[in-house]
């Protein structure tokens, strides 16, 4: 098979960029005048306020590639960074994209990285219109998006107020879960299997449920990408507040609860990459959002006064002593 080595920068962006054209099914934004193929792109004016976040995965640090596929790795780039932008209750306009490549990679692997690129602008928009091929001792792929707001209300950490309630949205504590399924021999049947691995490695980034609560009144709000606790817990920090959590009101699936029956708590409270919107807002406004019933979402507690920490309550009032784990890009591995 052809390796990286074998070709030009220049035939390899032009291959790319093929996988892009050829994959596209939706109309080009109309914020683009040019993407790939000059020097830079050429973004119109664009009448909105406008985000922009950057996440970088690097093998063996983020990802492993004999455990996820070089199309899911594509899909999965982009949707770390699509979480940030839901996260601030808006959407995707284009991505630029960083590769760090070795040279005995193979050129198939990397223009399938670009068919999950594509995947996921067609079923959540945006366009890739640019961005970089370096030769490099590691894997990497690092990923920017630049995002704009509908309804001018930006979601941020600092808003929470005492009192608020506390949501979560979908689900949490699979994607950690697939990760270890991944790592090391679990048995269980194979619709759990599959279902725990493809929540790690095809998340689905909140886009629509961002934009409700940002046109519903929901002042603050982040995505769960560092573990429940450990995310609440930045909240905390940023407006000065303390939370409450109770256990049984974490949403917490099946298939988790069938696969790890002693651990499905541990997993929903310290695992990370779930990117499910956490967010808060006052009691009225979480009640009106949820008779109105255009996102599912679960009530997992309030904000209170004190120090910004998070405190979980179980199912007898009774205070836990569990470890906020998550992921510390500094430490080895996991938080412990």
């Amino acid at each position: 098979m052809l390796k990286v080595s074998d070709i030009s920068e220049f035939d390899l962006i032009n291959r790319l960029e093929h996988v892009l054209k050829k994959g596209a099914t939706g109309i080009p934004g109309s914020y683009i005048e040019t993407a790939i193929g000059d020097d830079a792109a050429v973004i119109l004016p664009i009448n909105s306020t406008q985000v922009v976040t950057t996440d970088t995965m690097v093998e063996d640090v983020h990802f492993k590639c004999d455990t996820t596929t070089m199309v899911e790795l594509g899909w999965k780039a982009i949707a770390v960074n699509y979480s940030d932008i839901a996260a601030m209750g808006c959407l995707p306009i284009y991505s630029v994209i960083t590769l760090g490549l070795k040279p005995d990679q193979f050129v198939q692997d990397i223009e399938d990285i670009y068919k999950g690129f594509t995947k996921i602008s067609n079923s959540y928009g945006g366009e890739v219109v640019g961005g970089d091929v370096v030769k490099s001792d590691t894997f990497f792929i690092s990923v920017t998006v630049v995002g704009q707001s509908s309804s001018g209300n930006i979601l941020k950490r600092n808003n929470a107020k005492v009192g608020d309630l506390i949501g979560i949205t979908g689900h949490i504590g699979c994607s950690s879960a697939g990760l270890e399924v991944l790592q090391y021999s679990n048995p269980m049947d194979m619709e759990t299997q599959k279902h725990l691995i493809k929540a790690h490695n095809t998340p689905k980034p909140k886009l629509h449920d961002g934009q409700i609560l940002a046109s519903h009144g929901i002042k603050t709000a982040m995505d769960i990408s560092d573990g429940l606790i450990n995310d609440l817990k930045k909240i905390c920090e940023s407006s000065g507040v303390g939370a409450q959590i109770k256990t049984q009101d974490l949403p917490i699936d099946e298939h988790l609860k069938r696969a790890f029956p002693e651990r499905h708590l541990e997993f929903a409270v310290s695992g990370g990459e779930d990117y499910e919107l956490l967010f808060t807002g006052s009691e009225e406004t979480i009640r009106s959002l949820k008779d109105q019933l255009k996102i599912e979402f679960n009530l997992i507690g309030s904000i209170h006064e004190g120090d910004p920490k998070v405190t979980v309550i179980d199912s007898e009032g009774a205070i836990l002593d569990i470890n906020e784990g998550g992921w510390d890009h500094f430490s080895s591995g996991k938080v412990t």
